[in-house]
């Protein structure tokens, strides 16, 4: 959903602190890349809010007691729409970049 997406822009702060401000990632800290469409931990909009809602042990702290349900789903839409930008652009007659 792409209104659920910009809303959930602002507050992605919270995840840039490990996956960088566009989200591409840091190896250093093993935070994978959010846009390159390889999804380790199940594929999906709602499995972004999962792992959002409930982390992963020693890899991605949960976030579901820090955001209310309604962040983590706009959240969750945005880190989704990272990796599928060009396919949203490309649905709109635009070239993907």
């Amino acid at each position: 959903n792409d209104i659920a997406a910009q809303l959930g822009k602002g507050k992605f702060a919270v995840c840039a602190a490990c996956h960088g401000p566009e989200g591409k990632g840091n190896p250093q800290l093993g935070a994978p890349n959010l846009t390159d469409k390889i999804w380790l931990h199940g594929w999906g909009e709602d499995a972004v809010t999962s792992m959002v809602n409930l982390g992963k042990t020693n890899v991605m702290p949960a976030f579901g007691t820090r955001l209310s349900p309604e962040q983590v789903r706009v959240l969750g839409a945005y880190v989704w729409s990272l990796s599928n930008r060009s396919a949203t652009k490309t649905a709109q007659g635009d070239a993907p970049k």
